[in-house]
């Protein structure tokens, strides 16, 4: 139900723009987040009499956190929203928060449920085959962190894609094997096949309710990888190595093939690889800290990672985010959009219901993954009519700029190159944020909260190192936790 709810809150903000809080996506999301966190309660209850500090030190209590952690984030963004402006990035502080705090929940709930396959309690014993489908939930919960690309809508560079579509794959294909330890060999293959077979009714779903889908997934080739070197005992870098080349032969072509795929550049491929190669065995030094490394700490482990991984992000370099709505304040006037394509020709007429005084039609603006391309708006006829020029395939969003006085209106709408012929849209011309950077109170803010998502993603690898699936033992040599 969450995972659902997040991807048809994406799909609503890309076809119809701002939502209130309690919109249908939001409820199915919240509704899913609250029937995990109920059961996590439960078992809490009935595990409380060995105690509640070994109960919540291990996988129960990381679930726990990861729940209270989703459930602020809603006002934490509200919040957000209103004392610094409207933000629509995913990798923002606060969603970023929220996202983290899913991980958390769906990492504890696996984990816990690894635990009860090999225990009376509850009275049945728990089969892999459902903890396979709770492996589900956290695979889900790493892969929204490239959501945006995977919908098309990627505000950063391409370079970004594959690389922590790597890591993310590999975090939740460890945490799945970590709890169902040796009572599954293929335990991450069978939830990569679960998980998109999920994605697959996900996408049937939203696309017969008339709202945008994302791509679905092709990271099973890779779980599979992640299975056959496990098994194998295989050392970190050939592992790491064996698992990004899958991902990337299977991506690549993938990508350029599938309507609304984000295909990275040649040199981006090159780059993105190397850096998925580093991020990979990043993950294996900190979630699998026992395989073949036995004379290294977990705190070692964990700081070479977070060393590696900064020298490569700084190395790599980063843009910043190019919302395709940065900024959307006030509603002044209604207008109606209409865009027809040609090509990669967009023609856009504005129409709006009450021509207002002192409002004057600027440009048309198309925006697509930090790029802008833009040309004149005229009026004719009592309505606003440009024409732009895009040199690639895909979603775009065009709006129409205009002035009143000072101040900056736009509106927008969807556009996909290469699929639509037209849309129409009706909303408003908005008054837009001005863009000043952010401020002093909005980076430590930020900071604040990247720095709780780093000590949760922390614990939430702590957790999983430290964790014996079934049929195995500490120090096992095919132990991967």
């Amino acid at each position: 139900m969450a995972l659902f709810g997040v991807y048809w809150d994406d799909a609503w903000h890309t076809d119809r723009g701002r939502d209130e809080l309690a919109s249908p996506p939001h409820l199915v999301l919240y509704a899913g987040v609250a029937l995990a966190v109920a059961v996590v309660a439960w078992w809490a209850w009935r595990q409380r009499s060995s105690g509640w500090r070994p109960v919540l030190s291990g996988p129960i209590g990381v679930a726990i956190v990861g729940a209270a952690v989703t459930l602020a984030s809603a006002p934490v963004d509200e919040w957000w929203h209103v004392s610094f402006g409207r933000d629509a990035v995913l990798w923002s502080p606060p969603h970023l928060i929220a996202l983290v705090g899913t991980i958390a929940l769906g990492s504890g709930v696996v984990l816990v449920a690894g635990q009860a396959m090999s225990t009376s309690w509850p009275a049945t014993r728990i089969s892999p085959c459902l903890v396979v489908a709770a492996g589900v939930g956290v695979m889900g919960a790493w892969q929204v962190l490239v959501l945006e690309y995977d919908t098309d809508v990627a505000q950063f560079s391409p370079l970004w894609y594959l690389p922590i579509l790597a890591a993310g794959t590999s975090v939740s294909a460890s945490t799945v094997q970590a709890a169902i330890g040796d009572r599954l060999r293929w335990s991450a293959t069978w939830t990569g096949l679960a998980y998109t077979l999920a994605m697959a009714e996900l996408v049937i779903s939203l696309g017969s309710m008339g709202f945008s889908t994302p791509i679905v997934p092709a990271i099973l080739p890779a779980t599979l990888v992640a299975d056959l070197t496990r098994n194998r005992r295989w050392r970190v870098f050939p592992r790491a190595l064996a698992f990004v080349t899958v991902l990337f032969l299977t991506y690549v072509p993938y990508l350029r093939a599938v309507p609304g795929g984000v295909a990275p550049t040649n040199d981006q491929i090159a780059i993105g690889f190397a850096m998925g190669v580093v991020a990979v065995m990043a993950v294996i030094l900190v979630f699998d800290p026992r395989a073949h490394l036995p004379r290294i700490s977990l705190g070692r482990r964990m700081v070479t990672a977070l060393v590696a991984m900064t020298a490569l992000f700084l190395g790599a370099g980063s843009a910043p985010a190019a919302a395709h709505d940065p900024g959307q304040g006030p509603e002044i006037i209604d207008i109606e959009l209409a865009a027809t394509v040609a090509g990669r020709r967009v023609t856009i007429t504005g129409s709006v219901a009450e021509p207002a005084a002192g409002i004057e039609p600027r440009r048309v603006v198309a925006r697509r993954a930090g790029r802008l391309i833009d040309a004149p708006l005229v009026e004719t006829g009592g309505s606003w009519t440009g024409q732009v020029e895009l040199d690639e395939d895909g979603r775009w969003f065009v709006y129409v700029e205009a002035s009143r006085g000072e101040e900056t209106l736009e509106a927008w709408l969807p556009v996909v190159v290469g699929r639509d012929d037209g849309v129409t849209k009706d909303t408003s011309l908005y008054l837009a944020s001005p863009d000043d950077g952010p401020t002093v109170a909005q980076i430590l803010v930020g900071a604040l909260l990247f720095t709780l998502s780093a000590l949760i993603i922390a614990r939430v690898a702590r957790v999983v190192s430290t964790t014996c699936g079934p049929g195995q033992t500490a120090g096992s040599p095919t132990n991967t936790t």
